[in-house]
């Protein structure tokens, strides 16, 4: 029975495990999106419209411009997502941990209940011995006073 509950905790500590090696990714991919977009921002605040020049240049310029804009919003909305994810990266590790937990608790209990139920059996087992001494013991010394 006491490797039923250890063979839970090993699968809880597995679970608690993976979850947390999925947070962390979902950490390193928060970061990174974010110094995409960081990336992306400073590269749409380097372009420089142009104070003289043909129109042809504004709009490509322009155009440039906007599909650095439209790159950014992307990026954000994938943070946005990647922080859900992440949110619930921690909610499955707190889940995680809380059954690691309670596993580690029933393993304990249950062994605590065998080392109790040992120590009654050795208590039960020398009192046993204690109680055969005596009886014979005093019964020898009745016999021989009666004689």
């Amino acid at each position: 029975m006491l490797n039923n509950y250890k063979a839970l905790v090993k699968l809880r500590k597995q679970q608690f495990d993976q979850a947390e090696q999925d947070l962390a990714s979902a950490n390193a991919m928060v970061r990174k999106l974010q110094q995409q977009k960081e990336k992306l921002q400073q590269e749409s605040y380097s372009i420089a419209l142009p104070t003289v020049g043909k129109g042809g240049q504004l709009a490509a310029l322009m155009a440039q411009k906007e599909a650095m804009r439209r790159a950014i919003e992307a990026c954000e909305a994938q943070i946005e997502a990647a922080k859900r994810t992440k949110k619930e990266k921690e909610n499955a590790l707190k889940q995680a941990s809380i059954a690691y937990e309670q596993a580690k608790a029933i393993e304990a209990y249950y062994v605590k209940k065998i080392v109790e139920k040992e120590k009654r059996d050795i208590q039960n087992s020398l009192d046993e011995i204690a109680s055969q001494r005596f009886w014979r013991d005093n019964v020898g010394v009745r016999m021989e006073d009666v004689e």
